[in-house]
């Protein structure tokens, strides 16, 4: 085992994390196809396994065959751990493993995981790791508990224990399962304590380990301010990261909130139907989950196209580094949009909060952001050509929502042909891996061997 595990530290740390996620993907839907892990019923084939195999661990939530109708509570339980596994990063359970062990983590290891973790000190960093597992275990603990207030009395005792604990991790997770049926969570639309915990978990999970530490940090000052300008105070104090992400988050909520109110809210079908306190439920819970969560508690086949459309833009920003969500990241688009406006206004340096931005992590977010796009474009292209029958919007927002590890689906996912469906695995790998596998291959590179200046050149542009 230790060799195998100091052989595995010496790969390039791209090639380590994609192999490590690649591996639990294929153990997964080896394990998922045994007999042991289905229902009598199942006619699932190892093709099914492997597809909810790598959207579990990728976080996704999209699905060819249901889980309540394929996978008994053992297979349910493999469900949980490939869950958990690919929401806090198998990176970090390898290195958390390899610490247990007592072997001495490179500096180079160090660097990579703090990039996957979104930290940036080296100080505890044992510490930091095994906070992570207990902290995410103890939320998730304490989402099923409430949870377990409805599901109990709903479903039994034992179903609704297991069902509560299985929604709370795949909400932290923002992986989208769920083990009731084929329409995720439309039966719990007016519910409140559903409609308020499982989004909760959502945020919690998807605004980045670091971003809640750092929170947690300064906890006390907060229960302690009097004032609004002893909170800007204290809010002041959080790291610079910290605020970029509570406030896009905040805002990116709101603004998705006010276009399905506007767009939704009158709408039969969709909100139209509800009473005024179930819409503004519904509204919540679907700007939330576009968090990348991939839950939704109405049909999203019956919104205007308009609202599916935009909500491809929130999917594909997604949540934010760091933590168990997935997407573009909250961060990267962000210091985009800063630098548009930097070259708008004709200015050199990106600032944000009277600080200036290294122009190296700038490109890096471009580099990404632009890549993303890219990647979504050709694997839009191949669906249009393996199933052309179905209206581009569909195809756009399924394939938007595989990128960015969504699992939002107009119910489409288990109608698609092999070939779309095939182009949907290998999206929703990339969209798990991409961003972390790209920073750290820009991060790790030697720059002073590379850097090569030539004379002056102009090409114009425009």
């Amino acid at each position: 085992m230790r060799a195998l595990l100091s052989r595995f530290s010496n790969w390039p740390i791209p090639i380590k994390i994609v192999i490590s996620f690649a591996f639990v993907m294929f153990a997964g839907s080896l394990i998922l196809a045994l007999p042991i892990s289905q229902l009598d019923s199942s006619q699932a084939t190892y093709f099914d396994h492997l597809f909810g195999a790598i959207s579990m661990v990728a976080v996704t939530g999209l699905f060819t065959v249901p889980v309540a109708h394929t996978y008994n509570l053992f297979g349910q339980i493999v469900v949980l751990a490939l869950i958990k596994l690919g929401g806090l990063g198998i990176i970090t359970i390898v290195s958390a493993i390899i610490l247990q062990l007592g072997r001495r983590v490179s500096m180079k290891e160090e660097v990579t995981l703090q990039q996957a973790l979104n930290r940036s000190d080296r100080m505890g960093f044992k510490n930091f790791l095994i906070s992570v597992v207990k902290y995410t275990t103890l939320i998730e603990a304490v989402g099923a508990f409430f949870l377990a207030f409805y599901m109990v009395p709903a479903f039994g005792w034992g179903r609704g224990l297991f069902t509560s604990i299985f929604l709370a991790i795949s909400a932290f997770n923002n992986a989208g399962f769920d083990n009731l049926g084929t329409t995720s969570l439309q039966q719990f639309v007016e519910t409140p304590i559903v409609n308020i915990v499982i989004p909760i978990l959502i945020i919690l999970g998807g605004i980045g380990f670091s971003v809640w530490f750092d929170v947690a940090k300064h906890f006390k000052k907060f229960i302690a301010v009097r004032s609004w300008l002893d909170f800007k105070g204290t809010y002041r104090r959080l790291k610079l990261h910290t605020r970029l992400v509570i406030k896009w988050s905040f805002w990116l909520i709101v603004a998705a909130m006010l276009i399905i109110i506007l767009a939704e809210w009158f709408h039969t079908g969709s909100l139209g139907d509800l009473s005024p306190l179930g819409r503004l439920q519904a509204t919540f819970f679907q700007a939330v989950t576009l968090r990348t969560a991939g839950f939704a508690t109405v049909d999203l086949t019956q919104f205007h196209m308009f609202t599916i459309v935009v909500f491809t833009v929130f999917m594909f920003i997604g949540g934010s580094p760091g933590g168990t969500a997935g997407g573009a990241k909250t961060s990267t688009v962000a210091l985009v949009v800063k630098l548009i406006g930097t070259e708008m206004r004709g200015l050199t340096n990106v600032n944000y909060k009277k600080r200036t931005l290294e122009m190296d992590i700038v490109k890096r977010a471009l580099v990404i952001v632009v890549l993303f796009v890219l990647l979504n474009f050709i694997g839009l292209s191949l669906m249009t050509i393996f199933d052309e029958h179905i209206p581009l919007q569909y195809l756009f927002f399924e394939s938007v929502s595989a990128f960015g590890t969504v699992g939002l689906s107009a119910d489409l996912t288990p109608t698609l042909s092999r070939y779309s469906q095939t182009v949907i695995m290998f999206s929703m790998f990339i969209g798990r891996l991409g961003p972390i596998t790209i920073f750290t291959a820009l991060s790790t590179r030697d720059r002073k061997k590379r850097e090569v200046t030539y004379a002056t050149g102009n090409i114009l542009i425009g």
